[in-house]
């Protein structure tokens, strides 16, 4: 094996391990409601990872099916902040969730705070929406070293991502979401 053989294998097996900033980034738009971005990150090739079916953006018809799984009414909602599955009482019942803005909200926001970083509206979602946990971590993987970006996954995203996937697994999400669901454990377990 060359040097250049050698550190090909290297870099590919650094890449297999860590997020990269790119593929976090991606994953946070993938998590968003459905916008015109989010047709713009598909048609650009970002995605690579989805089959033509999941690629098929259609965003009348995924806000129809964010809304169904995120927003609500109804009790197959799955909301996608970590305080509703970390700081509920849980007994057992993976039906019964926590409260929004909870202790897991405070501690993400304690974070972002470090990094002197807000949301841009006070009005957008709680700091603990998986979108917004992914593009921090998506800064963190360009901006800090290896060992932040783990610590910062360890404490928040790995923390909940099983419980959460799991209940929009039980709620038949369409071929993108089961994509972008398959994608992100992928990514934020590894």
């Amino acid at each position: 094996m060359t040097d250049d053989t050698a550190t090909a294998v290297d870099d590919a097996t650094e890449e297999t391990r860590r997020p990269t900033a790119d593929t976090l980034a991606t994953l946070a738009v993938c998590w968003r409601e459905p916008s015109e971005e989010l047709r713009g990150t598909v048609e650009s090739g970002a995605v690579a990872w989805l089959d033509e079916s999941e690629a098929a953006v259609d965003l009348d018809e995924l806000r129809v099916e964010y809304t169904r799984l995120f927003v609500g009414p109804g009790p197959e909602q799955c909301p996608p902040y970590e305080s509703v599955y970390r700081d509920g009482d849980h007994d057992g019942d993976d039906q019964n969730v926590g409260p929004v803005y909870g202790p897991a909200t405070q501690a993400v926001a304690r974070w972002y705070a470090e990094y002197g970083l807000e949301l841009r509206d006070s009005r957008s979602a709680p700091p603990d929406h998986i979108a917004t946990e992914l593009e921090f971590a998506a800064y963190l993987a360009a901006t800090e070293d290896d060992d932040t970006v783990e610590q910062f996954l360890d404490e928040h995203l790995r923390a909940w991502i099983e419980p959460f996937t799991a209940r929009l697994r039980e709620n038949d999400p369409g071929p993108f979401y089961r994509a972008v669901i398959e994608k992100t454990i992928e990514v934020v377990t590894r």
